[in-house]
């Protein structure tokens, strides 16, 4: 049986599904991933962390089309009648490695919130700064980062976190580290202290000019 006869085999398994994608990412050559594709686009049908995972696995080994799938998990969390999260939020950037072939490169960890009320934002924003560096690389939360030591287990968190009240922004420093496990976890937190102030309405967005 070959790659896609063993995916089509799993197709009312989601798990089983998203569990051989990424196996196929971790073991698989450069030209055979692409098999992992079919598997992630199945999953994601049922499973909501299908298109994490697959941004992760990719991550896992800076294949580009990491890109495409932190994408696709930054605009499951938009709702359209409330904060929107513009899909290119928290972005991984790529780089063309060689031929038909593209790494991820770096993420940029920058968040602007748009909203009627900056003031009331901005107050959110630090109240999720104060919480962003406890999120680890796995998307977890730990007690105490300096005891971060995997892996197994999370092995990074957030050299810092800063708010700049302008815009407002809020930004982490992760050396440009590619993490989409820990973006997803910093988007609901920063969505979370943004509903837990007041704000229904809002968008949030990486800046473009870096």
């Amino acid at each position: 049986m070959d790659t896609d006869q063993a995916i089509a085999a799993l197709r009312d398994d989601p798990q089983a599904t998203l569990e051989l994608g990424c196996r196929i990412v971790a073991t698989a050559g450069d030209d055979e991933r692409r098999h992992a594709e079919v598997a992630f686009e199945l999953a994601r049908n049922s499973d909501r962390t299908a298109v994490w995972r697959a941004a992760d696995a990719y991550a896992q080994v800076a294949d580009g089309r990491a890109a495409r799938w932190m994408a696709e998990g930054a605009a499951s969390l938009s709702d359209p009648d409330g904060i929107v999260v513009d899909r290119l939020t928290l972005p991984i950037m790529i780089q063309e490695y060689d031929a038909d072939r593209w790494i991820a490169h770096h993420q940029d960890w920058r968040i602007a919130v748009h909203c009627d009320d900056p003031a009331r934002a901005l107050l959110a924003l630090h109240a999720a700064r104060a919480r962003l560096p406890f999120v680890a690389d796995d998307g977890s939360t730990v007690s105490d980062p300096t005891q971060v030591t995997g892996p197994p287990g999370p092995w990074y968190t957030p050299n810092s976190v800063f708010v700049e009240p302008d815009v407002p922004l809020i930004w982490l420093d992760c050396k440009s580290g590619v993490f989409p496990l820990m973006a997803r976890t910093v988007l609901e937190i920063v969505i979370e202290e943004l509903r837990g102030i007041g704000i229904t309405r809002a968008e949030l967005s990486t800046p473009k000019d870096q």
